[in-house]
């Protein structure tokens, strides 16, 4: 579902796939190629939610914002299932484990991870191509070789599979019903 509020809309690029139970509202812009998947809420109503081209935003995750911060996930990002980011930015390429909670001004470098269950601090930085845990998350070790190779390359079966649902044409839920 995708609201406009107090007089913004979302903005929507491309080859978008949003699931029907995710929530869109307000000042959002979504960017060419990215999934919102089911039970996922992007509440643009204090501030902007920007979600970069390619990214994906998993099933139940919540992205809002704080009045002072937006919230930036750059480009061919993977937000895992149920993680909760508010007023952060979260590099090209990174991976927010599932379960993961990144606050306000936090920053996830480029290539970089949270394990699931991370909670990542107001103001913490976590650099690029390292993986960080734990709560506080705190960096475990310098991502490199095959480590690094798979969250450079997590995004790329949401792209398959967002190719896949949107040649599904999910938008008309009587194309479901087994009519016998």
């Amino acid at each position: 579902m995708i609201f406009e509020f107090d007089g913004k809309r979302p903005k929507i690029g491309e080859g978008v796939f949003i699931a029907p139970t995710a929530v869109v509202i307000g000042d959002v812009e979504i960017g060419d190629g990215a999934s919102i998947w089911y039970g996922a809420v992007l509440r643009g109503d204090e501030g902007k939610i920007t979600i970069g081209r390619g990214s994906n935003v998993q099933d139940n995750s919540v992205i809002h914002t704080t009045h002072e911060k937006p919230t930036v996930v750059r480009e061919n990002v993977t937000i895992g299932h149920g993680a909760l980011l508010e007023g952060c930015t979260i590099e090209d390429g990174a991976v927010v484990g599932m379960g993961s909670i990144v606050l306000h001004g936090a920053v996830i470098g480029e290539c970089a991870m949270t394990a699931a269950g991370s909670v990542v601090t107001p103001g913490t930085s976590i650099p690029p191509r390292s993986l960080a845990a734990g709560s506080p998350a705190v960096v475990k070790k310098e991502l490199s070789g095959a480590a690094l190779t798979s969250v450079e390359e997590s995004y790329l079966a949401y792209h398959e599979l967002t190719d896949h649902y949107l040649n599904q044409k999910l938008d008309d839920p009587s194309a479901a019903i087994d009519h016998k």
